[in-house]
């Protein structure tokens, strides 16, 4: 039986998730908050931006304007959304306390110099078990914890899109990373100079941390990476991917204020694990992720089979039209789920 979150739980997640992704240019800003001052030369007044101290380094202030009723304005609007940040990171402790999926702290640092570079907003999309955290607010419900834990972050984005916008972040994925912590690097791959597959960040000599950038393949085989232009890195191309990037959602991940983030439709995310979990097969080392992959499965189809009926049989009769190759690898993993769950997803 499904384990709803009290009505006023799943107010506040969306209350939360709503001013996460209705931020302003002065948001960008203000960032995680600071305070502003003024300088003053040769007898006029001039308005910095001090931000606060992160990872043990104060950045540098940033430059308002010369003292005028705009520039006082536009420092009162810089003013609330602090203040607004602070109500933000209020109903996170909330929703924490209220035993909602947080990740864990470097996860939410990386992700919200993601989100704050603009990568979400350019429609990269959070998945894996980073995103299956975010279900609980987004359907609101219960989540088991044991399937939350990750100690990676993947995001993936269309190419297509990548191309489409005419934006991108302002630094190269690698920067941004070591801004989080020095320790991050890029992965290059040993077959094809320069490009990179993967970063990782490293103690000790040993990989204790991983981010992954994917892209969908569709059509014929074309090597292992492709550029993504908005992103500013290389992305490792993967068969079966796009179908789940169709339809993302807007959600919040737990942590400081609150981080903006894209993560897949529910019922696609929970459909993809039944071929992702036979892909991994291949592979003995493999199979234990493989198992996770359809408790996760398991867990969101008993959910959506009450909450989104129909989204979940639209979702099962779409992946199944795709093709021989995409039916036998759902029907294999469909053969391990519960008679029930069997039922919810092809009818009595």
């Amino acid at each position: 039986m499904v384990e709803y979150l009290p009505v006023a739980t799943q107010t506040l997640w969306a209350d939360l998730n709503e001013r996460a992704w209705t931020g302003n240019l002065e948001a960008l800003t203000a960032g995680s908050g600071g305070s502003a001052y003024a300088r003053e030369v040769k007898g006029r007044r001039y308005w910095y931006w001090r931000a606060p101290t992160e990872h043990g380094e104060r950045p540098a202030p940033r430059y308002i304007g010369p003292e005028s009723e705009q520039v006082l304005a536009r420092i009162d609007r810089l003013k609330d959304e602090v203040e607004s940040r602070r109500d933000r990171r209020d109903m996170v402790r909330a929703l924490r306390a209220a035993r909602l999926p947080v990740p864990d702290p470097r996860t939410g640092d990386v992700l919200a110099a993601l989100a704050e570079a603009g990568a979400f907003r350019l429609r990269a999309t959070l998945i894996g078990s980073v995103a299956f955290q975010c279900y609980a607010g987004l359907l609101g419900v219960r989540l088991p914890a044991s399937l939350s834990r990750t100690g990676d972050v993947n995001i993936a984005q269309f190419h297509s899109i990548a191309l489409a916008v005419e934006d991108s972040i302002e630094e190269n994925l690698e920067s941004l990373l070591k801004r989080v912590d020095r320790r991050f690097r890029a992965v290059l791959d040993p077959f094809e100079s320069g490009r990179t597959l993967r970063y990782v960040l490293e103690v000790s000599g040993q990989e204790t941390y991983s981010l992954d950038i994917l892209s969908p393949l569709r059509g014929p085989e074309r090597g292992r990476l492709t550029r993504l232009r908005a992103l500013r890195s290389d992305a490792h191309l993967m068969r079966f991917l796009d179908y789940l990037l169709y339809q993302e959602q807007n959600a919040v991940v737990l942590h400081g204020a609150g981080v903006p983030v894209n993560v897949p439709a529910p019922e696609r995310y929970a459909l993809h694990k039944l071929i992702v979990a036979q892909l991994r097969q291949a592979s003995a080392g493999s199979q234990a992720k493989a198992g996770k992959d359809l408790e996760q499965a398991q867990a969101l189809i008993a959910i959506l089979a009450e909450t989104r009926p129909d989204d979940l049989r639209d979702a099962w009769s779409e992946l199944r039209a795709r093709g021989p190759s995409w039916r036998q690898k759902a029907d294999r993993s469909l053969r391990r789920l519960s008679p029930d769950l069997q039922v919810a997803l092809t009818g009595p």
